[in-house]
């Protein structure tokens, strides 16, 4: 598994070839930078076997993610994404298992670094281009918050704020389109999922001190949100 130091050093190699290639390239290139905010529905998949099948996700939640994105354009119509979002989601599972109410819902914090290429057509309006984002997301855990602590099956059975993984790894897909405000301003919209691919769990949550619940439990979180934002 990933530790939480190890996912910061990986980070910050994928930052340092980043700034790399924006530096080596910067006369044959064009940069924007800007700011995203983006509203969405938290929700979670919950794959359950063994003592726990039949538990199932609890429901969703308005979420958001927001921080600033860059725009390296390696040609007029196409774009290398990236930036550095705060991003809060929702996991939630919920069932009676051995006549137990296996109830938990948490709100995770994230520092995520998107990497993705984004394709732009041509003018379909005056001063408007359509996009699309297709790339992945690194997630590195800021804070883990249990949500009604004293129905919270997880947080009464692993209390040490340690019941999730210190990083996740995402799918990022999007579309939208951008308005051009003026010489150095546009405006973009849009809509994009971020699906979370390996299961949130940490192996230390156990049940009874004896089971670890992510050997019978799956859950991975997505997030599928409304882009507002700026660029210049």
């Amino acid at each position: 598994l990933l530790t939480q130091k190890k996912t910061y050093k990986i980070m910050k190699k994928i930052a340092l070839i980043v700034l790399a290639c924006v530096l080596s390239h910067q006369a044959f290139s064009q940069i924007k930078l800007g700011f995203r905010f983006a509203p969405g529905i938290a929700f979670n998949s919950a794959v359950t076997e063994g003592t726990f099948d039949g538990a199932s996700p609890n429901g969703s939640g308005l979420r958001f993610s927001a921080g600033p994105i860059m725009d390296y354009f390696f040609a007029d119509n196409y774009a290398f994404s990236t930036g550095l979002w705060y991003t809060v989601k929702r996991t939630g599972i919920d069932g009676r298992v051995l006549n137990t109410d296996l109830a938990s819902v948490y709100n995770l914090q994230y520092l995520q670094a998107p990497l993705a290429l984004k394709f732009f057509t041509n003018e379909v309006a005056t001063d408007l281009r359509i996009y699309f984002l297709m790339g992945g997301t690194i997630d590195v855990k800021l804070a883990e918050k249990p949500l009604d602590k004293a129905n919270n099956f997880i947080y009464n059975n692993h209390g040490d704020g340690n019941a999730f993984r210190a990083a996740d790894f995402g799918l990022l897909l999007g579309a939208g389109g951008e308005l051009v405000m003026g010489t150095n301003t546009a405006l973009f919209f849009g809509l994009s999922y971020n699906r979370g691919l390996t299961n949130t769990l940490s192996r230390s949550v156990k049940v009874n001190n004896t089971e670890q619940l992510n050997d019978s439990v799956k859950m991975r979180n997505s997030l599928f949100s409304l882009d507002l934002g700026v660029k210049f």
